[in-house]
């Protein structure tokens, strides 16, 4: 992943284009800023549309207060500013008005991050900023008291959401999170009352095992090998652009052989990624050199399982993830599309899926492609990847028209004898 190296300038423009393609800011709204070694901050310009900033459009402020590019800064280079000033380990400051954060910024609460464990670890640094006129001293000031304070994420109040991290990368994850917890919280509502993590959960998901890495040499990719990274790369920036993942938040892996498998790299950013990321685990080992997902263990072990199988995607798109945090069932039987693609999607403790690595194998099977895990992940299945995928995107779809249609009325859901005419009519049994 070549993201760090890039020039601060060129970091900046695409951090906010991405900001902007994902939905999560308007064409002039937010701003975004890198703290060089050298004390300047590169930041998004004043009022230019935010979707098609280049690196020749991001101005470099000097710590002296002059600037340099072809357009003013932003005008909240006051809040910026103390935000650095408040946390001299911030390198980068995220600044924007995604929906569903300002939702909490209008109510002056907060989100709930105790619903999946990547919520939890990452957004638990949580401050409300006092109101204050945009682009003003005062909430340069406001901002500036809740960051001294620790924090890592500032709500403003009637204004949107702040992050800070160590490099904008983080920075950019960090800003997609909290706006995906908020989305969930608001989504699993919807279902009740919400059931969150236990500390001992918590504590399990932070000790995962993890695989050994193997002492050979670096591995040398075949063409065959080639096309399946670059699958793997399409599907994971198509999932990623179209709400399925995150940057943070989901893994994929390929079979390569018998032995062998294809797999996303732990703690880098899912869009970003490039062929040479992805990690080859074999004979049980991962290749030298790089991190596996934690999540490599389990996709072995339903590799070892079910010679079927060549695709696996964990992950926890909010519509599915509200319904892995409630106590009500993920229905499939609500067009025929839906029950076709997942058949009937058990649930499965948070236990298994963590360390339990073969029983949660054993879930699997020709008729059920589709596990969901509770308060942690959807693990779809497929022959080829794209399969996979497919189920994926037709599981959120489907628990995306469940929670939409509980507000038109009263759910239907197909009869058992309709269920048993799609069973007979494509042989899904």
């Amino acid at each position: 992943m070549k993201f760090l190296n890039l020039s601060p300038a060129e970091q900046v423009a695409a951090t906010m284009r991405r900001v902007y393609d994902r939905g999560l800011t308007t064409a002039t709204g937010g701003n975004i800023s890198m703290l060089d070694d050298h004390g300047n901050i590169w930041i998004t310009p004043k009022g230019y549309d935010k979707g098609s900033l280049t690196r020749e459009d991001i101005v470099c402020v000097h710590a002296d207060g002059t600037y340099e590019g072809k357009h003013e800064p932003s005008s909240e280079i006051f809040f910026h500013r103390a935000t650095y000033r408040a946390r001299p380990d911030f390198r980068a400051v995220v600044h924007a008005h995604p929906v569903f954060c300002i939702a909490f910024s209008l109510t002056r609460t907060f989100p709930r991050i105790d619903l999946l464990p990547d919520t939890l670890f990452a957004c638990k640094n949580m401050r409300l900023s006092k109101y204050a006129m945009m682009g003003s001293p005062e909430l340069g000031e406001n901002m500036y008291a809740e960051f001294s304070k620790g924090a890592d994420v500032v709500f403003l109040e009637n204004h949107g959401i702040c992050v800070g991290a160590e490099n904008l990368l983080k920075g950019y994850q960090l800003f997609e999170t909290i706006e995906y917890a908020a989305k969930l919280d608001l989504l699993a509502r919807k279902l009740g009352s919400p059931r969150a993590l236990t500390q001992g959960q918590l504590d399990d998901w932070g000790s995962r095992p993890v695989l050994t890495q193997t002492s050979a040499q670096k591995h040398v990719t075949d063409e065959q090998e080639h096309t399946l990274r670059a699958e793997m790369l399409q599907k994971l920036r198509r999932g990623c652009e179209h709400g399925l993942l995150s940057g943070a938040i989901g893994t994929c892996s390929a079979r390569v052989d018998t032995s062998s498998f294809l797999i996303t790299p732990q703690g880098m950013d899912n869009a970003l990624l490039e062929e040479d990321d992805l990690v080859l685990v074999q004979e049980g080992a991962a290749e030298a050199g790089k991190v596996p997902s934690a999540e490599a263990m389990l996709h072995a072990a339903i590799y070892r399982a079910h010679d079927e199988i060549n695709a696996i995607f964990s992950a926890a798109p909010p519509h599915v993830a509200a319904f892995a945090s409630s106590e009500q069932k993920l229905e499939t039987s609500t067009v025929p599309e839906s029950y076709y693609m997942l058949r009937a999607v058990p649930r499965r403790p948070i236990e298994e899926y963590l360390h339990a690595h073969e029983s949660a194998a054993a879930q699997f099977s020709s008729k059920t492609p589709v596990v969901l895990f509770e308060n942690s992940r959807l693990v779809t299945t497929g022959n080829p990847l794209f399969t996979a995928f497919d189920r994926l995107e037709v599981a959120e779809a489907t628990a995306a028209s469940i929670l939409t249609a509980r507000e038109a009325g009263q759910v239907i859901f197909l009869s058992e004898s309709e269920i048993q005419a799609l069973i007979t009519t494509f042989h899904l049994k």
